[in-house]
């Protein structure tokens, strides 16, 4: 069942979000796509109104996040406008998470690249937990439902008022009420702009919330992890379970995509064993990172599903990467 276009929430009445929301709509294959209705983003249009790019304004630099939104064949107007708004307020330029499709466009503005991680897509025609590769996955649902977890799939506008204070609740207790981020976290949940967002809640045996995803819709048949809370002490499972509901719910419906966390630097921790010196103090510097986020931790959870999928790019003039690290680091982690 493909989607139609989204309902435009109540209040939500800026014409540029409405602009945005289409072109979300009708964005394939990029699930970082909603990301781009983060509230807090400015957006540049081209001039034919075909493409989108959301941004955001640190230390001098307009950083880009993702790829534009709508048509592929939209794109390049698009970066064109960003590029001439960025010279007009005497601004340097960025991008966060571009992807292998844009990284061209970006690159004849003499902007290097840097990989920094692949997307994580489960596909509907190649998803399966049969095998020996997929065995570490299947025994984690598995426990999940040997301690009893039961898992409910909402649409977050027909969400019961009841069930609302409860996900509150368990944002409060892990600390998750704070939706920092740029590229991969949207925010704003259970606040009305997302009527048409799935949210998987799992339970356990005793009937108490113990982990929500909430997922939002990329294009017409893709869904994008958007927020995930999973209480202290919760089943061994749990996350592992919410993906595979969603998965085989969206079969249902005809969804043909379901992407998950991004993984940073996979080949980096893959290949461990064989780093060189620079590999060996890429890999140092990646750790400076844990108190901020545990990133070979999520490798190492997210390479249970081998769905590693393209590559992510932050493109940059060589000449500013102090200050575009910076930027990138207030961006994802200062709010």
């Amino acid at each position: 069942m493909a989607r139609p276009l989204p309902r435009l929430p109540e209040g939500d009445g800026s014409e540029d979000v409405r602009r945005i929301r289409h072109l979300v709509a009708v964005s394939e294959g990029d699930p970082l796509a909603p990301f781009a209705l983060r509230p807090d983003k400015s957006h540049v249009f081209a001039a034919d109104g075909t493409a989108a790019i959301g941004y955001k304004v640190k230390v001098g630099l307009a950083v880009a996040s993702g790829d534009p939104v709508g048509p592929e064949e939209g794109w390049a107007g698009a970066i064109d406008a960003f590029v001439a708004m960025a010279r007009a307020r005497r601004l340097s330029i960025a991008v966060l998470g571009a992807g292998e499709r844009s990284r061209p466009l970006w690159a004849a503005y003499g902007l290097g690249q840097l990989a920094i991680g692949r997307d994580v897509v489960l596909h509907r025609s190649e998803y399966s937990l049969q095998g020996r590769r997929f065995r570490n996955l299947r025994q984690a649902i598995q426990r999940s439902r040997n301690s009893g977890v039961r898992v409910e799939i909402h649409r977050e506008g027909d969400l019961r008022p009841e069930l609302v204070l409860e996900l509150r609740g368990l944002m409060k207790n892990t600390r998750r009420e704070d939706p920092r981020g740029f590229s991969m976290i949207l925010g704003g949940l259970f606040q009305g702009r997302e009527p048409d967002a799935v949210l998987a809640v799992a339970r356990d045996c005793n009937g108490a919330v113990v982990g929500a995803h909430r997922y939002l819709w990329a294009g017409k048949s893709d869904l994008s992890l958007d927020f995930p809370i999973r209480a202290p002490g919760a089943p061994n499972g749990v996350d592992e379970r919410l993906i595979a509901e969603i998965v085989d719910w969206g079969a249902a419906q005809g969804i043909d995509r379901v992407s998950l966390a991004f993984a940073p630097f996979p080949d980096l921790f893959a290949n461990r064993s064989h780093l060189g010196p620079l590999g060996k103090l890429g890999y140092g510097l990646v750790h400076l990172l844990d108190p901020l986020i545990s990133v070979e931790r999520l490798y190492r959870y997210l390479r249970k599903f081998h769905a590693f999928d393209q590559e992510r790019y932050v493109m940059l003039r060589w000449r500013q990467v102090p200050r575009v690290l910076l930027a990138l680091l207030l961006l994802e982690f200062g709010g």
